[in-house]
Parts: C-alpha cells; sequence; structure tokens
C-alpha cells in the first residue's frame, strides 16, 4: 500500500476460528484506511485469506502481520484489534508460550515501523471491526466447505448433526417461486416451506435457507444439501471476496440478492454451516418429498 507522508495509517485486524478446538478452518482479516488530517478515507485495502488447521489466535495474529506486510516503507500507524492476546504480547505485557514463529514474524515487521496499537471490543458495532469479522467468517466458512463439497458426495456420507434437504419450484407464467425444507437431526424430521410472489428461484432458495437456518439450533452442525449450485459456489468461494469486496463482483455491480447472502454470512457465525451441491437427487426420499411439497406450494398460490 503506497502512502504519501501526510497520510495516517490505520490497521483493522480480525480472527476468526473455533476458539474452543485447534486445528480447524479459520480465516483472517486485515482492512488498511490511508486519512487525512481532517479523517477522511483516501485510500483502502482489503487483505484476507485463510488455513484449513489453525487456531483463533493464529488468525488474529496472522491478520496483523499480514496487514503491516502491505506496508512498502517504514510507517506511522495505528493497530485496532479486538484480540487482547495480541495486543498484550505485541506491547510486551505478556510472554508468549506458543505460535512463537509468528511472532518472530511480527517483531521483524514491527521493527521497521512506529506502531501504536488500539483495543476495540468485538462485535461492538465498529464499522471496520465488523467488516474485518464478516470477511475473516467468510474464509473460514469457504476452507470449511470445500471439505464437503464435493457434487458426487451421497448425503448418507455426510457427517453433520443436522441435515437440510432444500428444494425449489418456479413457475415463469406465475413469476413465482417456491421452496422447501426437510431438516433431519437424527429421528426427529420437520418440514418448512413457502411459495412467493414475483421471487426469482435463485432468490427463493435463499430466503429458503435463511428461513430454515434461522429455526435451527445455534451451535450445532448444519449441512444445507441444495440443488442449486449458485448457493452451494456462493456460501463456498465467492462470499468473502463480496464482502471484501464491499459487496461487489468481480466485475464491480453489486451483488445479487445482497441483503439475503449477508444474512447467510451472519448465521454462519453461531453454527459450524455447510453447503453442498448435490447433482443426484431421485434417489433420496427427503428430497423427493421437498420436491413434492415446493410444487404443492406452488399450486396453492395459482
Amino acid at each position: 500500500m503506497q502512502l504519501a507522508d501526510e497520510m495516517q495509517i490505520t490497521i483493522y485486524t480480525d480472527g476468526a476460528c473455533d476458539i474452543h478446538a485447534d486445528n480447524q478452518p479459520g480465516g483472517w482479516a486485515a482492512i488498511l484506511c490511508a486519512t487525512d488530517e481532517s479523517g477522511n478515507v483516501i485510500k483502502e485495502s482489503v487483505l484476507s485469506g485463510g488455513r484449513e488447521m489453525t487456531t483463533n489466535n493464529q488468525m488474529e495474529l496472522t491478520a496483523v502481520i499480514e496487514g503491516l506486510k502491505a506496508l512498502k516503507r517504514p510507517s506511522e500507524a495505528t493497530i485496532v484489534s479486538d484480540s487482547r492476546y495480541v495486543i498484550d504480547i505485541a506491547k510486551s505485557a505478556k510472554k508468549s508460550r506458543k505460535n512463537a514463529d509468528l511472532w518472530k514474524r511480527y517483531f521483524e515487521l514491527a521493527a521497521r515501523h512506529q506502531i501504536k496499537w488500539r483495543y476495540i471490543e468485538g462485535h461492538s458495532g465498529h464499522p471496520y471491526n465488523e467488516r474485518c469479522d464478516r470477511i475473516a467468517v467468510a474464509e473460514k466458512n469457504r476452507l470449511s466447505l470445500s471439505k464437503v463439497n464435493s457434487v458426487d458426495q451421497p448425503p448418507s456420507t455426510i457427517e453433520s448433526d443436522i441435515k437440510v434437504y432444500l428444494s425449489t419450484r418456479y413457475s415463469s407464467r406465475q413469476k413465482k417461486a417456491a421452496w422447501s425444507a426437510v431438516t433431519v437431526s437424527g429421528e426427529e424430521v420437520r418440514e418448512y416451506g413457502a411459495a412467493l410472489e414475483k421471487t426469482s428461484e435463485l432468490e427463493a432458495v435463499l430466503i429458503g435457507a435463511n428461513t430454515c437456518l434461522a429455526a435451527l439450533p445455534a451451535g450445532r452442525s448444519v449441512t444445507v444439501l441444495t440443488a442449486q449450485e449458485y448457493l452451494s459456489k456462493g456460501m463456498n468461494h465467492w462470499i468473502a471476496k463480496w464482502a471484501a469486496k464491499g459487496w461487489k463482483t468481480q466485475e464491480g455491480k453489486p451483488v445479487k440478492y445482497q441483503s439475503q447472502w449477508r444474512a447467510l454470512l451472519e448465521l454462519s457465525k453461531a453454527r459450524n454451516l455447510a453447503f453442498v451441491f448435490v447433482r443426484s437427487r431421485q434417489d433420496n426420499p427427503h428430497f423427493r418429498r421437498g420436491t413434492d411439497m415446493a410444487k404443492q406450494l406452488l399450486e396453492r398460490a395459482d
């Protein structure tokens, strides 16, 4: 990030990983802001990434390291973090007992700059902290989902507390769509669904996913099996990039159905959530039931 001397540099950082377990997929994000003396943003850079096997502290520290690496010359910078772990060790208030390689890299980079630290409470509504959190969570989910996103993987082989079989039906004549979901948790089976006016099939599947997931308990592992490949690719591959770009596509256009994608990203924070595109569905009774439900909902809405 090339910066003029009169700019003030702030690096916002965050990491996302299961704080109760090691060697889980995780994500990190750093937003570099250059402002003038009046606080107006002159330039902004967004960085993000993740690892398949990591810890929350490693992701928090990696975000800081990557933010500092983006500074191309010695600079005065304020790093804003919601991690007391990182701040205390970086300020030598505590000694590090783990992650020696990462801390060595941090102190090497920090020696080139004049760094101030500022703590901000996580999820307190600060816009840059919230953005970093969303991006880091999206990166974490992208890696989590990559483990179970094979189109040829039979639903019966997927291990999850709850499986959601999501189906849709669309009528171009009526300009209506219907979604249905069959959720299976052990022996418990529940059904959800609705018909929607002036709604595309993609929007319907997003609404269905949000409605269904919001009704499920937090803290559980949930796999959504869907006939909509766009949904699985969106959650598995694209959503982290959309969030990093301010909810713009690679072409710079606003992401369509943005509010629904944002809601899914928010729901994923409290759940170990995976999306799987299933190519062949006719041999699965839950998908057959879902297809029939969606068809009936659409017919009753006629």
